[in-house]
């Protein structure tokens, strides 16, 4: 089949095998987003001015690498799940097994896209 199959779910059951690969090509793009903003964030590159007004905390007063996470306040992490989720429920939907959000390569579309439906799949 041109893949590893160990338990044959693409005969016993396509649907899922099909929602998985597009789970999975979609969460591989959330995670190329989180290692970008990681990178970002390493390099220093940060928003001037307060992550919080309230707890005088600055974007640069934030540390570096994963330890990061812990100084930003509670009500910014609600912040942070509540736009995933919406992003999981409206604009990207699991249901979507095509892997085209509608969002392109930076906004833009190309038409080799249509002429190359394998494209995605080799390129994420």
């Amino acid at each position: 089949a041109g893949f590893f199959d160990p338990f044959n779910y693409c005969e016993t059951q396509p649907e899922s095998f099909a929602r998985r690969r597009a789970v999975e090509r979609k969460h591989g793009r959330i995670a190329m987003m989180a290692m970008t903003g990681c990178l970002i964030h390493n390099a220093d590159i940060e928003f001037p001015g307060y992550l919080s007004k309230s707890a005088n905390l600055k974007f640069s007063d934030i540390p570096n690498g994963l330890y990061g996470i812990t100084k930003v306040p509670s009500a910014g992490l609600l912040q942070i799940i509540l736009f995933v989720g919406l992003i999981e429920v409206a604009w990207w939907p699991a249901s979507n097994y095509s892997g085209d959000y509608g969002c392109g390569f930076f906004g833009a579309k190309y038409d080799d896209e249509e002429k190359n439906p394998k494209a995605k799949r080799r390129n994420g």
